[in-house]
């Protein structure tokens, strides 16, 4: 008996790591849980992008429904989606930008070049609020209540089909 359960363990382990395998799959890799899906955007001090000798806090985060998209002038998909982030401020909808481990000077450049729908960028050249989001590379686009507090978080590039279907009725549910 000890024999036939010894032989079949391994058969047993096989296809639990299968069936794991399987359910991961399952998942969609862009819908990825935040720890801090209803809870607060951390608390920030860091300079403005544009006006290196103003700090901008949680204090300047709009006082309503709105968007924090973290973006590098060196990402490929960020220049994907930014014409799509100019549509939405044109729209109205309030999007505060966090450049992610990027120049200033390359950052500015290309903001100038492809036009700026943010309210403010926040400078995080280093990496710091970023990794207290727990981003794990840009593009990410977070929707934030009028309270800071994170309640939707899409990683990677945007498009019309996830704006039209989740992040704008994110947004309106929060009005």
């Amino acid at each position: 008996m000890k024999k036939k359960i010894i032989l079949f363990l391994p058969l047993a382990l096989i296809l639990t790591v299968c069936a794991l395998l399987f359910v991961g799959l399952q998942q969609d890799p862009k819908k990825i849980a935040s720890a801090l899906i209803d809870k607060p955007v951390p608390e920030f001090f860091q300079a403005d992008l544009q006006n290196p000798d103003q700090i901008v806090s949680n204090k300047n985060l709009p006082k309503t429904a709105h968007l924090i998209n973290i973006w590098g002038s060196w990402c490929y998909y960020c220049k994907q989606e930014h014409g799509l982030l100019l549509e939405l401020a044109k729209q109205g909808v309030q999007i505060v930008g966090l450049n992610y481990r990027d120049k200033r000077q390359n950052a500015l450049e290309y903001l100038q070049h492809w036009g700026n729908p943010f309210l403010f960028n926040i400078d995080d050249s280093r990496g710091k609020l970023a990794m207290q989001l727990g981003v794990d590379g840009a593009p990410e686009t977070y929707v934030v209540d009028k309270y800071g507090v994170i309640r939707y978080r899409q990683s990677g590039a945007l498009d019309r089909k996830i704006i039209e279907n989740v992040l704008l009725p994110e947004l309106e549910k929060l009005k």
